[in-house]
């Protein structure tokens, strides 16, 4: 299977260091689990945003290798709607806090390290709108 950067012809929107957690559902590449924020108060809301996990050199794993226990990967925010970006941007956040979801079983726990490209850009300009 291709990268999601080779399928999409985008590059990812965050990167982050994750930590596997006792569950039943195990991590693989190309998973389609949610994102849910530590911080959220709400339970029950889960974002789409898919990992593609990541080797040590920060390349993507192959199909079928099974992620490392700890490790990082990049992020791609499966919506590309400007109000759903406008509401995540509310929560996306270098050293915010989340989960890997499987329905309402945490599977790993994850801290962004970077916004990168399309979120990068948008915190700058936001940073300069402040000024």
């Amino acid at each position: 299977m291709s990268s999601y950067a080779e399928k999409s012809g985008r590059q990812p929107d965050f990167r982050l260091s994750y930590k596997r957690l006792p569950a039943q559902q195990r991590l693989f590449q190309h998973m389609r689990s949610n994102v849910s924020w530590a911080a959220d108060d709400d339970p029950t809301r889960q974002w789409s945003i898919w990992p593609e996990f990541e080797s040590p050199n920060r390349e993507p794993i192959g199909e079928g290798v099974e992620p490392c226990e700890h490790g990082t990967a990049t992020m791609w925010v499966l919506f590309d709607e400007p109000d759903y970006r406008s509401q995540l941007r509310q929560w996306l956040r270098t050293g915010q806090e989340g989960f890997f979801m499987a329905g309402s079983e945490k599977i790993a726990h994850f801290t962004v390290l970077e916004l990168l490209c399309r979120e990068a850009d948008a915190q700058a300009n936001a940073s300069v709108k402040h000024l």
